[in-house]
């Protein structure tokens, strides 16, 4: 029994041969090829490139959980946009348009996960977008930079062992989690760094600053645990947290921090 993974989730389908293997350096397919199948990574990762002036730039490292081809089932036009290569030994499930309304119709919130899967890489694009466009305007009215004029913050999370330090946003929320590779999404606390196994979630949890006052929010049910001095937080529920507490993401553990008149 083969358990597929989406975003996050797991469901056990009822047949496996679905499941794909590919060797490392297998073209799973090219742009401008005719496809009919989207894929959903259970193992290794995958590189999606396309050609620029003719040669091939990558644009993203996809890897277990994440899904892509799914233009070909959703899209009247089956043409690939882009070419998929597997880096290491692959494991994938491979899905045309009846199996993947089976899946769905089964387990309805593999579906939601996809559509946030989605509405990142959209919101993503539209951000490069807007930097594009602001760059232009910019190129118009070139003026002298000021040099760093420093980072606002009262309140720190440190990683004592590493002694890396990350400052919480001075009002309103900070994200923590992992950078994703398949929308180019950063959270602002990034700690891809510090979790060699991937234990933390892409958007794991976050921190709201108020007035003088921080609350701590996992903000992904399905991730390995946040915890506070030891106690697992339930899903969506603030929990306040004060200078000297510990804060766990899955195996990352780091302490709170409030810097002198920030309390």
């Amino acid at each position: 029994m083969v358990k597929v993974r989406v975003g996050g989730g797991v469901v056990n389908p009822s047949i496996s041969e679905f499941l794909k293997r590919f060797q490392a350096g297998t073209v799973i397919f090219r742009e401008g090829e005719l496809g009919s199948e989207m894929f959903i990574i259970q193992s290794g990762q995958v590189m999606i490139s396309r050609s620029v002036g003719g040669q091939q730039r990558e644009l993203a490292v996809l890897e277990k959980g994440d899904f892509f081809g799914e233009m070909a089932l959703l899209d009247e036009n089956p043409e690939r946009s882009a070419t998929a290569t597997a880096i290491s030994d692959v494991e994938a499930l491979q899905m045309r348009s009846a199996d993947l309304d089976s899946m769905l119709r089964r387990k309805p919130d593999i579906a939601i996960r996809m559509m946030m899967k989605l509405a990142d890489r959209l919101r993503e694009t539209n951000r490069k977008y807007e930097e594009l466009v602001g760059k232009s305007a910019e190129a118009a009215n070139l003026t002298g930079a000021p040099a760093n004029q420093g980072i606002m913050a009262w309140a720190l999370l440190t990683h004592e062992a590493s002694g890396v330090f990350f400052p919480i946003n001075p009002t309103g929320e900070t994200t923590l989690g992992r950078h994703d590779p398949v929308t180019g999404v950063t959270p602002d606390i990034d700690l891809s760094g510090l979790d060699p196994e991937r234990t933390v979630s892409r958007r794991h949890a976050m921190i709201r600053a108020g007035e003088r006052s921080l609350a701590l929010t996992e903000t992904n049910p399905s991730s390995n645990g946040t915890f506070v001095n030891g106690k697992k937080l339930a899903g969506f529920e603030p929990h306040p947290i004060v200078h000297g507490d510990i804060v766990q993401l899955a195996l990352v553990a780091m302490r709170v921090h409030v810097l002198p008149g920030g309390e």
